[in-house]
């Protein structure tokens, strides 16, 4: 039984590809190897890391999106062993076509009926983009239906998501909870110290141990880095489905 990882958020620069890395390099760290892809046909953040080796599936025929091309990822994750772990990053530009694919040629139906595991991931900001990354959780929660599950990732960087009240008194959460895998709060730190040392991590397209790995890295940005590490690990070995 593969477990199949979809990152699906239609707004674009929320922290989709950045949450979709932290799970890769989660699951690399932990003696795993997950078949990584990336379908953003604008910004390929996911496949710019070296070290998930990332396949990018060209989904641009003629300057528009070509749905056949989805094809290939039904194909690759069909070819995983039982023990195997498949990271989709999907772009916010392709988001409805890919949304469209899945639930119209119903692959999580064929892909369950093969026992394998299906998790949608999806991100929640703060600030002027939370009703709508909200609003966006919803609507997967309404279109993907029983046994795939969502593992929701809490983003502060544009402001608290939990400013007036905790997620899980949330209309939206309360409405869907039977279908959250997890919620995963990703740390809101001062942007001045912690915020440069993962912005800089982030630009270099580094994963947290080769960053840690670094030598001439200076200790407090290690130190730093690693409470944000451990901070997120600890949050997924929570995560209540099989990774």
């Amino acid at each position: 039984m593969a477990r199949i990882h979809f990152f699906l958020q239609g707004k674009g620069g929320v922290g989709k590809s950045f949450c979709a890395s932290i799970l890769a390099q989660y699951l690399l760290d932990h003696d795993r190897t997950p078949t990584c892809i990336d379908t953003d046909p604008i910004n390929a953040t996911f496949s710019s890391y070296p070290r998930f080796h990332a396949k990018r599936v060209e989904i641009l025929k003629d300057n528009r999106i070509d749905p056949l091309q989805f094809d290939s990822i039904i194909e690759q994750i069909y070819s995983t062993t039982e023990e195997d772990s498949v990271i989709v990053d999907n772009g916010a530009s392709s988001f409805v076509a890919f949304s469209e694919f899945l639930i119209t040629n119903k692959i999580p139906e064929m892909l369950t009926a093969e026992k394998h595991t299906i998790l949608i991931h999806t991100i929640i900001t703060g600030g002027d983009e939370q009703a709508d990354t909200v609003a966006g959780f919803s609507a997967l929660a309404s279109h993907f239906s029983e046994p795939v599950k969502i593992v929701v990732w809490l983003n502060p960087y544009y402001g608290s998501v939990e400013s007036e009240k905790r997620f899980d008194d949330f209309k939206a959460y309360i409405t869907h909870k039977e279908r959250i895998a997890s919620i995963i709060h990703l740390p809101d730190l001062p942007k001045d110290s912690f915020g440069i040392n993962i912005a800089q991590m982030l630009k270099a397209r580094l994963t947290f141990a080769e960053s840690l790995a670094k030598g001439e890295l200076p200790i407090m940005t290690r130190q730093r880095l690693k409470l944000i590490k451990d901070d997120i690990y600890n949050q997924i070995d929570e995560i209540r489905e099989p990774l």
